[in-house]
């Protein structure tokens, strides 16, 4: 059996997989040792070449699989969480996996900062800073104070995790109302209406899908109390962003702590720059480079263990859903 590893040429060396490094993975393994033949590229222009004769491809770059011809292809593992990239013309045939909880440590922390953020006024604190402007507020603890929590995956039951230890009443958002993270409740997406009114901190970690597209328009936003802060950490185009800034403009919510963007590199001239009561993060709250290739490789190393027993496949993408 076939392992092609694709790296990405553009990306940080400390992403990329070396044959050798995954050589080592499967010799200290006795399942898999002597099992596979690798390769690997970070050239795009011969990846038709390897994809040619692989069973299994790591990727850590996007690739339109329907512009090649990969017969044998049956599984690709990807080191994103988000996967709508890759879903366009995508091949029944293919599994595909993702890396789903490998960021959950980092992101966990990186929200509970930014809801502790809203809770001392951090953002407006900021504000006053540039201004000059001496003006102190004078709240209360955390305890108590309510998380609505877009996604309750990796990431998300992570952060419920701190969020709830450090007081905070979790109530979880998942598309089925569902969920075993640690949360005082959880409701359907169709029903986050309901809620809103009562939210100290919304934070997304919402993958893409047609049903997160835009799920948070004028509407939704307009059912957050002034008090509101907001944190997104999953895809952007959850939010309208134009309708984000204008109420933060206007001073009807609390701020924001924003680490994903409509486009990325933000363009210097973007609005959101010089919007009042923003924190931004250039996408990178949830990665520790450090640690980061080493987790994908342990959610590729036990699904292949997986996958040569036919058994089912860890953080495996249902396409119709989209995550």
């Amino acid at each position: 059996m076939h392992i092609h590893i694709e790296n990405d040429a553009s990306g940080p060396l400390a992403l990329h997989l070396s044959r050798e490094m995954l050589q080592q993975q499967l010799d200290a393994h006795p399942i898999l040792r002597s099992h596979f033949t690798l390769t690997e590229n970070s050239d795009a222009t011969q990846t038709a070449m390897f994809l040619a004769n692989c069973d299994v491809m790591w990727s850590g770059r996007k690739l339109a699989l329907d512009a090649f011809t990969a017969p044998r292809l049956g599984w690709v593992q990807v080191m994103s969480a988000g996967v709508e990239q890759w879903l366009a013309n995508w091949r029944e045939d293919v599994m595909l996996t993702n890396a789903s909880g490998v960021h959950g440590d980092k992101g966990a922390e990186f929200i509970l900062m930014a809801a502790l953020m809203f809770n001392f006024g951090i953002p407006g604190f900021l504000q006053d800073q540039a201004q000059r402007l001496w003006r102190p507020t004078f709240g209360g603890c955390a305890r108590g104070k309510t998380v609505l929590l877009l996604g309750v995956g990796g990431i998300g039951a992570a952060a419920a995790n701190r969020l709830t230890a450090q007081g905070y009443r979790v109530i979880g958002v998942t598309r089925s109302g569902q969920c075993d993270a640690d949360v005082a409740s959880c409701i359907r997406i169709d029903d986050i209406d309901d809620v809103l009114p009562q939210v100290d901190v919304l934070v997304s970690t919402l993958p893409l899908t047609p049903q997160t597209n835009r799920l948070f328009d004028r509407r939704r936003l307009d059912l957050l109390p002034v008090r509101a802060g907001v944190v997104i950490v999953g895809r952007a185009a959850v939010f309208d962003y134009t309708s984000l800034r204008e109420k933060l403009c206007a001073g009807e919510l609390a701020g924001a702590v924003l680490d994903v963007y409509p486009q990325e590199p933000l363009p210097i001239d973007d609005a959101l720059w010089n919007t009042p009561g923003v924190v931004m993060t250039p996408h990178c709250s949830l990665d520790d480079h450090s640690a980061y290739l080493q987790g994908c490789l342990d959610v590729f190393i036990d699904n292949l263990v997986r996958f040569r027993s036919g058994q089912p496949l860890r953080n495996q993408v249902d396409v119709a859903r989209g995550y």
